[in-house]
């Protein structure tokens, strides 16, 4: 009996050290898994950043060339053409009612006319110069104005914002250049008749409501779009999206819809170079 005993003793014993190994290879595998997971989602995380970080960059060397330029056209040829329209002014007074070279100086100067509010509208949609010297509030009801003028119908602006309000000048750059892809996406495929814009602060976020009486489409609607679809404007929005740690909100009413673009005010969004609201 005594033999049995230490028989069956031994094969538990020998079951129990068996087991032990087993389970201490297993945990040993699993945290070796574990710690691969975590290796790789910290690379690519890393990857990710650095991509991010690269695209930032070229998209800021490509803003302050944008910008150059449009300065450019603005202050040089802008100054350029505003003073050739002065003196031809200045021209046609000299020049009888009657005369025949009136007709055409008149038809010359309302070419140049044409010319120089082109290259205005040109230089003021390039930012982000006009957007850094008056500030996202300004801009933005600027934006509304020339927006109105196009389509002929009422688009407004409101906000409650104190404009002394600063906030980080390259996040300013991108949520004021979503707002602008939006809307222009708006015109081009919801037709609308009238668009208001309002922009809200609260203690954790900068908040703009974009409603239209056009044809609107949903939130699930906008995230297909945005896996599925190839257009340049939506990769630039959630690019753009990602820099902010934004949100657009999308919703569809009757009639029309709104946009809701969110972006969160935080500690790491200040820096020497600020905006005003």
């Amino acid at each position: 009996m005594e033999n049995s005993s230490s028989i069956v003793m031994l094969i538990l014993s020998s079951s129990l050290f068996t087991l032990s190994f087993v389970f201490f290879f297993i945990a040993l595998f699993l945290k070796i898994q574990k710690k691969r997971f975590q290796e790789k989602q910290e690379f690519e995380m890393e990857k990710k950043n650095m991509e991010l970080e690269k695209m930032n960059a070229v998209l800021q060397a490509q803003e302050q060339e944008r910008s150059k330029i449009a300065r450019n056209l603005h202050d040089e040829v802008g100054s350029v053409l505003t003073m050739v329209s002065r003196n031809l002014k200045r021209f046609l007074k000299e020049i009888p009612e009657k005369q025949k070279n009136r007709e055409d100086l008149l038809f010359t100067m309302d070419i140049l006319e044409q010319s120089v509010e082109k290259i205005r509208s040109i230089s003021h949609g390039m930012l982000p110069h006009f957007l850094v010297k008056f500030g996202l509030q300004k801009t933005l009801e600027r934006l509304m104005i020339q927006t109105e003028k196009t389509l002929g119908h009422s688009c407004t602006f409101t906000s409650s914002i104190n404009e002394e309000y600063q906030l980080e000048q390259q996040h300013g750059i991108h949520f004021y250049s979503i707002v602008l892809e939006l809307l222009n996406n708006l015109m081009k495929h919801s037709r609308p008749k009238s668009i208001h814009i309002n922009l809200e602060l609260n203690s954790t976020h900068l908040l703009l409501k974009m409603r239209h009486d056009g044809v609107a489409i949903s939130q699930s609607e906008y995230e297909y779009l945005l896996i599925h679809g190839d257009g340049m404007g939506l990769e630039s929005i959630a690019f753009r999206l990602t820099m902010i740690k934004g949100e657009l909100l999308y919703q569809r009413s009757t009639p029309g819809g709104a946009i809701e673009l969110s972006m969160p005010i935080i500690e790491s969004t200040l820096s020497n170079e600020k905006i005003n609201l």
